[in-house]
């Protein structure tokens, strides 16, 4: 596997906005940063590499904020973790990684997708005020200089957004102003998915019944195509059926019906997006049978139908 180092940031063409490409003997893609006056910095990660290839990187200030997986699978190495971790497609999480971390990602697939979102150290503050019971545990991880990563899913909400921002019909300033509203917006339902409906979900559940809801979500995301009903569901992680719902709103926001249509429609959209199968495949695999709900369900999620996104697909 070979390893390459990325080079520093190139100015792009709009005020505040810069570029590091891939040289065409390694791949495809690049790397966009935008930076806004909100305090937001908006990188897209776009890389198609030749063969399979690791990437180094040195980080010289924090990092706070999100990252959003949309394709691909990566390792990932950095010096402030203990143990490397994996990436995947349909993850998103919180970060907070300390000054003068180096990084090094192994790209697993033919080509990732990513996009993060990165709150300025002037913004954070003003971001939890109100709110501080919220936002405590951010801001104490922060003022430590302590590493943090919580991993999450990326909604459909969420998955919404990304599109929109992935295919930004402006450009120029008038890009920027629908760029940073769409980052605003994406903030917003990860901070909502964090903390649902305001309430800090700190000590919220046991330790044992976080696992219970984590083993639950596994055994939907495995068996998207015939999932377990309830109950069945239920028994197999050691919980009652109300306790089950219940502790799955605490920990993801959802019931698990919700998570379940949730996951299927994301997988259902990787799918399409990939290009290599046609909307009747997609809609199977993920355990669709109806295929006018199914473009229904995903046209009222992601905006737009199916076999649309599929000719966007066939395009690129």
């Amino acid at each position: 596997m070979q390893t390459i180092v990325l080079g520093d940031p190139q100015p792009a063409s709009t005020p505040d906005t810069f570029k590091i490409d891939l040289p065409p003997a390694i791949g495809r893609g690049g790397i966009d940063i935008r930076s806004f006056a909100s305090g937001l910095r908006l990188i897209v990660v776009d890389l198609q590499p030749h063969q399979p290839t690791a990437f180094f990187s040195a980080q010289r200030e924090r990092s706070v904020g999100f990252g959003f997986c949309l394709n691909g699978r990566f390792d990932c190495r950095v010096t402030c973790c203990r143990t490397p971790f994996t990436v995947e497609a349909g993850e998103s999480g919180f970060l907070c990684f300390p000054e003068s971390i180096e990084r090094v990602e192994k790209i697993r697939t033919p080509s990732i997708l990513r996009v993060y979102l990165i709150i300025d150290d002037d913004f954070l503050p003003i971001l939890s005020k109100g709110e501080e019971d919220l936002f405590s545990p951010v801001l104490n991880r922060v003022e430590q200089k302590h590493h943090t990563r919580v991993i999450d899913t990326i909604t459909p909400l969420m998955q919404a957004v990304l599109h929109q921002i992935l295919h930004c019909p402006y450009s120029g300033m008038t890009g920027q102003l629908f760029l940073e509203s769409k980052a605003m917006e994406l903030l917003a339902h990860k901070i909502e998915q964090l903390h649902p409906n305001g309430r800090s979900s700190n000590g919220a559940l046991k330790s044992s019944d976080q696992e219970c809801v984590h083993h639950a979500a596994e055994v939907l995301v495995n068996n998207l195509e015939n999932p377990p009903d309830m109950n069945l569901l239920a028994r197999s992680v050691g919980l009652s059926r109300s306790k089950l719902h219940r502790c799955f709103r605490l920990v993801y926001g959802l019931s698990p019906f919700e998570y379940l249509r949730n996951k299927r429609l994301q997988t259902a959209m990787q799918l399409l997006q990939g290009g290599e199968v046609n909307v009747t495949e997609a809609a199977l695999s993920v355990g669709y049978a109806n295929l006018s709900y199914f473009a229904k369900a995903f046209k009222n999620t992601f905006g737009l139908a199916p076999g649309e996104l599929l000719k966007r697909s066939w395009s690129q």
